[in-house]
């Protein structure tokens, strides 16, 4: 089979399941291949290996029956960097790119030299951070995948970022003194919400935080004389603005910030 008859095949497998199928056809291609999306365009007439073919169709099936392409590839993309990502690790999202963006301009402003990632999943936002600043950088999770995950990623991109294994602050304790400033993207997603087959298949441990969504920050911020003098910036879901306006009511300042969607999906606590 040609990898034009094969590429159509793949496409019209996906077409019910993406609202991309040719694009997601091209990296599922370039996976079983291991040439870039660019050259496959290039060699549209070359004949693929029927094993080759097999797998690629066998694949995109799956992806058609609600499994990540992220976790298909091995590959995500974030802020400009490609990572490497398999099951069982949080995908990360376009929204929280912006989370990074605000973490880089508090770093600028305020000179912040100590920054720690809570729950850092493919290590993306300490990445990121330790990339476009002059941080020093922790990074926590309670996922041993997801830290050797990190740790790939984190060699890939020659970066200095310490990780460390744990919930909440506990990993923290030794170094919490000279932490700063301390991002987050934590589960947030109520065990009621509905949510897409693709999404389901990720770790649930990274997305829902019990009926209402908010047990991840009750628990953090359950001692707030841990986080005196710091500032902590998190994302969240638009509808929780209510709620944790109560939650982390007399903690210190409190921000809400928008995504790039005009939606409040952040916020930024400066405790006293």
């Amino acid at each position: 089979m040609k990898l034009r008859e094969l590429y159509t095949v793949l496409k019209d497998v996906l077409k019910e399941a993406s609202e991309s199928p040719g694009s997601e056809a091209l990296s599922i291609l370039s996976k079983v291949t291991s040439q870039t999306r660019e050259r496959l365009l290039m060699n549209f007439e070359e004949e693929i290996d029927e094993n080759v073919c097999q797998m690629a169709i066998s694949l995109s099936k799956k992806r058609a029956n609600g499994y990540p392409l992220q976790y298909i590839t091995e590959r995500c993309y974030f802020h400009g960097l490609e990572l490497y990502v398999c099951e069982g690790v949080f995908v990360p999202r376009i929204e929280t790119e912006l989370l990074v963006d605000l973490a880089l301009e508090l770093i600028e402003e305020r000179s912040f030299k100590v920054v720690a990632d809570i729950g850092t999943g493919t290590g993306c936002i300490a990445i990121a951070i330790a990339l476009e600043s002059q941080c020093e950088v922790f990074a926590t999770d309670v996922s041993e995948r997801a830290l050797e995950t990190a740790r790939r990623n984190i060699e890939r991109y020659k970066v200095h970022v310490q990780l460390l294994k744990g919930a909440y602050l506990a990993p923290l304790r030794s170094v919490l003194n000279d932490v700063q400033l301390i991002v987050s993207n934590p589960p947030y997603v109520s065990t009621r919400a509905e949510l897409p087959a693709d999404v389901k298949k990720e770790p649930h441990e990274a997305l829902f935080a019990g009926e209402d969504g908010l047990e991840f920050y009750r628990n953090f911020f359950s001692d707030p004389s841990l986080l005196a003098r710091k500032t902590i910036i998190m994302e969240m879901s638009p509808e929780q603005e209510g709620p944790l306006r109560n939650l982390l009511k007399g903690l210190g300042t409190l921000t809400f910030l928008k995504d790039q969607f005009s939606r409040t999906r952040f916020f930024r606590l400066d405790v006293a």
